[in-house]
């Protein structure tokens, strides 16, 4: 029998980590026609100062963009510009998020993306 690490999970299930970090998913989603880029909202900002005061895994929070380490849940915070629906943007960074990290079949993790702005062409 094998010592198990205290900080590795029993099983599978109990805790989620995505495989991408949050660097990685910033390059998806600012890659997605239509997000002029990440606008970091107050939700992400005080996650991302929570994680650095905490000295956490940094590899979970970037300003505009939280991965929830107990679910892997992401919250993305972009502008939006062009001539695209906004409707349809939100879901291709949603579509490629999910690519990513987890398995967009179940619709885990959950992706919310906020639009903080919106610029016309």
């Amino acid at each position: 029998m094998s010592p198990t690490s205290p900080q590795s999970p029993l099983s599978s299930e109990s805790v989620r980590t995505p495989r991408t970090g949050a660097a990685e998913l910033i390059d998806i989603v600012t890659e997605v026609p239509g997000v002029s880029g990440l606008e970091p909202g107050i939700a992400t900002t005080l996650r991302a100062l929570d994680a650095r005061l905490r000295r956490s895994d940094p590899t979970a929070s970037r300003y505009g963009l939280v991965i929830d380490p107990g679910t892997g849940d992401v919250t993305v915070e972009i502008a939006v510009g062009g001539p695209l629906p906004v409707r349809s943007i939100v879901e291709e960074v949603q579509r490629a998020v999910q690519l990513a990290v987890g398995d967009p079949g179940t619709g885990r993790p959950q992706v919310l993306v906020r639009v903080q702005s919106l610029a016309t062409p």
